[in-house]
Order: structure tokens, then C-alpha cells, then sequence
């Protein structure tokens, strides 16, 4: 039961209101992409700047570069930080011009063995960026010979 009793223009403003707010509507041409993604994922940034992949065998990390050469590209580690870049120039297209860069950096874990850091890039433009973990010392109880001498 309304207490305001009934209004015909009320009602359509109800309306109005109602269809300018729905989901749908939001999920049309008015609002810009970033505002479409699931609230469930809106601070899911990783699987659109590259997935890390950290098991007790290795840490990986593998990032989409294909808008980039191969000599446009940069992997570096300071300390335990892996800096990957990427950055062309400006370049001319039937739509116009352009010009990409992007710095991605991730913190390797404590038991990455950096040594062994390695990286690949396949034909299809991922970059793929693993180290093996470091062995963990034998936990098992074993023999010690004594030798004489």
C-alpha cells in the first residue's frame, strides 16, 4: 500500500528510473568496458597482465607480448624483482597511429633459485619466464660414516 496513493506520472518515473538502471543497461554501449566486468572479478588483474603460476617445483610466469617484437622486449631481474618491458615506437595503421609500452614486475619468492631463471617466447608472441625452486634439505635421517684417519 502506498502512502503518496497512486500517480500516473509517478509511476512512469518509477519506470523510467528502473530502466535506465538495469543491468542491461549498463551492460550496453553507454559505460565504458572496465565497467562491465563482474564484480567478482574487478580487481582480478592477473589474468589480463599475465598468469603466475607458483608451486612447490617452480615459480612461472607467462605474459602475451605479441604486439611486440622480439627486440622490443626486455627481462630483467634486480635481486629477487623480474621486470619485463615492452615498447614500440609509434606506428601508422588504417585506423591511425599507435604507440604500446607496458613494465610488469613481480617479487620471485625467497626459495626461487635465480640461477636457473630462464625464458621463452613462442611463435604465437608469449613470453614464458620459469625457475626451478630451490631443494630443500633433506629432512630424512641417514647414515654418517666415520672414517679412521
Amino acid at each position: 500500500m502506498s502512502l503518496t496513493g497512486y500517480s500516473p506520472l509517478g509511476r512512469s518515473m518509477n519506470r523510467a528510473f528502473d530502466q535506465m538502471f538495469n543491468d542491461d543497461f549498463f551492460r550496453g554501449g553507454v559505460c565504458p568496458y572496465w565497467a562491465r566486468i563482474p564484480h567478482e572479478r574487478s580487481l582480478d588483474l592477473g589474468s589480463a597482465l599475465g598468469g603466475v603460476q607458483n608451486t612447490p617445483e617452480k615459480f612461472a610466469v607467462s605474459v602475451d607480448v605479441s604486439h611486440f617484437k622480439p627486440n622490443e622486449i626486455k627481462v630483467n631481474l634486480n635481486g629477487n624483482e623480474l621486470t619485463i618491458e615492452g615498447e614500440h615506437e609509434e606506428k601508422t595503421d588504417q585506423h591511425g597511429t599507435i604507440k604500446r609500452s607496458f613494465v610488469r614486475k613481480f617479487v620471485l619468492p625467497e626459495d626461487t633459485n635465480l640461477d636457473s631463471l630462464r625464458s621463452s617466447l613462442s611463435d604465437k608472441g608469449h613470453l614464458t619466464i620459469e625457475a626451478p625452486k630451490k631443494t630443500q634439505a633433506l629432512t630424512q635421517s641417514r647414515a654418517i660414516p666415520i672414517t679412521r684417519g
